[in-house]
């Protein structure tokens, strides 16, 4: 991974020594909706433009902190994808209000995509079989 996109994985919490290292890491969703974690990241942006095309990455655009609602973690899933990486959205509980509604925790899971004879499984490809 370059160290532009290493950097904005630092930046917004997620730390790893090799990419390897992100299969099956666990992300709290409210660590990826941070504004000000998106406006230290937006200093990098140009550098990714560099590699990266922004028609590819719709992170990158210019103008995607005013048309997209959650930019960094857009930002962050464009990037894994890149590598061939996708983060999976899960909900725990997380008990119950006072009014007796169930409440949620958010994380998202990063899984490696395995790409075989032109078909794109993830690892727990059991989980996408029907019997």
């Amino acid at each position: 991974m370059d160290e532009y996109s290493k950097k904005i994985f630092a930046t917004s919490g997620i730390s790893f020594e090799n990419i390897s290292d992100l299969d099956g890491l666990m992300i709290p969703r409210e660590q990826l909706l941070s504004d000000s974690k998106y406006d230290e990241i937006k200093k990098l942006i140009p550098e990714l433009k560099k590699i990266y095309s922004s028609s590819f990455m719709t992170g990158l655009q210019r103008n995607a902190y005013k048309h997209q609602k959650w930019p960094l973690l857009n930002l962050i899933r464009q990037i894994l994808n890149a590598y061939n990486y996708e983060m999976e959205p899960i909900r725990k509980s997380d008990g119950y209000t006072l009014e007796g509604v169930k409440k949620y925790k958010r994380f998202f899971q990063i899984k490696k995509i395995i790409i075989k004879n032109n078909t794109i499984e993830n690892n727990n490809n059991n989980n996408n079989e029907k019997n």
